[in-house]
């Protein structure tokens, strides 16, 4: 659902769908009797063609939407990745009025050795930023809110070290569970944990996910995230994503529905639109907060360094809904195995 107007309500949608079965008829007999001969011919053959057409555009879908998170650098979808990543981003938010905001960040998940990527060291400034979303981060940068639906909310900007074990995966749901601490004192310990499902449906990607965290300075909070992506042509992607977050300390859901379209102009270019609506279940489900977003992504170096430029629309209830607008430049470098490739 979008909403095209601020003073629209808004609904939390519940979105899980799933059901998936697969029948296969038994194979024809090579000699049938000639009373076999009347009746349906096998379609063992036609179902199996079908069956592999199926499989194949699932398996390109899938492809193709971790190629575009991958290109985005998806905070989330690079946390569940496995293989060493040290990302290095700087940014330069430029305001109405004049005024100018900007500032570096470090994110690194170094895998151990001697544990086959299982255990990894895991270092990021806000212990909620692995698993935000691109347009949530954008807001929070442009806002200074480490929650998107309270504006002016407290910003956690300092730095966590972790340790993560990738637990494991069962029935197609992988799960991790990751403690740490925060760098300055006084000392602020957290515990996370993740499980998330990859699949499709029909010519959907999906992806549900769940991130209790407990963290000793605001108690529990846990993430439910559902996201639906559909490929629309070779180089379009549609992805609507339901977001509901539940913190102990204010004793409600921040809730968060996005809408993204993604185009890949060629190899090292791509752009982004995404349309968000946000707010609080209480004390009435209601949005606080609209964004609207245009993201250029362009490689300027092999595949690991990237600029981007980010105009971005903001109305805030807090500001009476009137629009606040901003551009933010953008350069992050990465660093791993995976970029050593020539």
């Amino acid at each position: 659902m979008f909403y095209r107007c601020p003073r629209l309500p808004l609904r939390h949608v519940a979105l899980l769908l799933c059901a998936l079965a697969v029948a296969a008829s038994a194979p024809a007999q090579e000699t049938p009797p000639p009373e076999a001969e009347r009746k349906p011919r096998d379609r063992s053959t036609t179902t199996v063609v079908f069956d592999e057409s199926h499989a194949y555009v699932s398996r390109r879908l899938e492809e193709y939407s971790r190629k575009v998170d991958a290109f985005f650098g998806e905070s989330s979808r690079a946390y569940d990745s496995t293989g060493s990543t040290l990302q290095l981003r700087g940014y330069v938010s430029y305001f109405e009025g004049g005024r100018t905001e900007g500032r570096p960040e470090l994110r690194a998940h170094v895998s151990l050795p001697d544990t086959e990527d299982r255990l990894k060291l895991v270092i990021q400034r806000g212990v909620t930023a692995a698993t935000e979303t691109a347009l949530e981060r954008d807001i929070k940068e442009a806002t200074r809110s480490d929650q998107v639906a309270a504006a002016g909310a407290e910003q956690d900007d300092s730095y966590y070290l972790g340790l993560k074990a990738l637990a494991g995966e069962a029935l197609g749901i992988k799960f991790s569970v990751e403690g740490g601490v925060k760098f300055t004192f006084p000392l602020d310990p957290y515990v996370r944990l993740r499980a998330f499902r990859d699949f499709t449906v029909e010519s959907w990607a999906i992806r549900v996910s769940e991130t209790p965290l407990w963290k000793d300075s605001e108690n529990f909070s846990t993430a439910t995230e559902v996201s639906f992506g559909r490929q629309l042509g070779e180089d379009w992607l549609f992805r609507f994503t339901t977001k509901a977050t539940w913190r102990n300390s204010t004793g409600y859901f921040d809730l968060a529905q996005i809408g993204a379209l993604f185009y890949t102009f060629d190899r090292r270019t791509a752009f982004t639109l995404e349309l968000g609506a946000f707010g609080p279940s209480e004390p009435s489900a209601r949005p606080t907060v609209y964004s609207i977003s245009f993201r250029a992504r362009r490689q300027l170096y092999k595949d690991w360094l990237y600029v981007e430029l980010v105009p971005q629309t903001i109305y805030q209830e807090a500001n009476g809904f009137s629009p606040e607008h901003s551009v933010m430049l953008r350069l992050e470098m990465l660093f791993g195995d995976r970029y050593l490739q020539p």
